[in-house]
């Protein structure tokens, strides 16, 4: 895997265990949810959690849809699963552990 593809890799996967992203990964698995109830939820603004999920929407594991004057968001279930079964993805598990436990503490 080249350098670029490995970065790549690893920034998505920071993407996806950073915190808030995870919450809000968690609220979505069980379908679509609206902008505000998600900010509602995980108690930030609406523009910050857009501006944090617009990584995974621009690299579409986040799905963003416009539907009667609201923002809404879901999950490409199958592309969040591809990556976290990827074995490639979790070589380096201490590696790994230690940047979970960065953004964690």
């Amino acid at each position: 895997m080249s350098d670029d593809a490995s970065n790549e890799n690893e920034k998505i996967l920071e993407s996806l265990f950073e915190s808030d992203n995870a919450e809000i990964l968690i609220e979505l698995k069980d379908g679509q949810k609206s902008l505000s109830t998600l900010a509602k939820k995980i108690n930030i603004s609406e523009g910050k959690l857009d501006e944090k999920l617009s990584y995974l929407i621009e690299k579409g594991f986040v799905v963003k849809n416009e539907k009667d004057d609201d923002i809404l968001y879901s999950l490409d279930i199958e592309k969040i699963s591809k990556v976290l079964e990827d074995d490639n993805n979790f070589k380096n598990i201490d590696d790994g552990l230690a940047k979970l436990d960065s953004f964690l503490n």
